[in-house]
Parts: structure tokens; C-alpha cells; sequence
């Protein structure tokens, strides 16, 4: 399983609406492609400033780094600016 914690910044937004159209289109777009999953959970009543954690499983490590660096290149290629990024690989063992 991999998680990607994101701090992203919103400079030009100016309501709670707005951020929560970037927030919405990023997690229907992360689960549609990359089928994972994707929750705020921290600076809801920021305007321009959010925290996200994108979980993902995959069945083996080569995949889940494929997956992982693809959504992180997504992140980078948006129009919001990610201030922070860091990666966690957890490994469940199936046994």
C-alpha cells in the first residue's frame, strides 16, 4: 500500500467554493486513472491551502512505484502548487 500526504496552495482562489471544484476534480480524477483513493484532512476552512492523503494498493512494489510516481507527476502538472509532498510504502504481509 502507498500513501502520498500532499500540502497544495491555491493563490489565485478566493472561496471555499472554488478550492472545493480543484479538490473535487482531483479526486475524481486520481480514483477514475489511477483507482485510488483520496481525502482532505487538514485545512478545510482555508481557502487557498489544503492537505491531502492519497492511499493506493497495488499487488506488487513495481507497480505500486509506477502508480505512485505517476500521480505525483498528475499533482505537479495541475494549476494549483504542491508546497509539500511525502511518500509512505507499507507492506502488509499477506501471511
Amino acid at each position: 500500500m502507498g500513501i502520498l500526504a500532499v500540502e497544495l496552495h491555491f493563490p489565485e482562489l478566493g472561496s471555499l467554493k472554488a478550492k472545493r471544484m480543484f479538490l473535487r476534480k482531483l479526486r475524481d480524477t486520481v480514483s477514475r486513472r489511477y483507482n485510488a483513493s483520496v481525502s482532505e484532512v487538514a485545512y478545510q476552512d482555508l481557502w487557498q491551502r489544503s492537505r491531502v492523503l492519497i492511499a493506493i494498493a497495488a499487488s506488487d512494489t513495481s507497480s505500486l512505484d509506477r502508480t505512485l510516481n505517476a500521480i505525483t507527476g498528475y499533482l505537479y502538472s495541475q494549476d494549483w502548487q504542491v508546497t509539500d509532498i511525502q511518500e509512505e510504502v507499507v507492506e502488509i504481509d499477506g501471511t
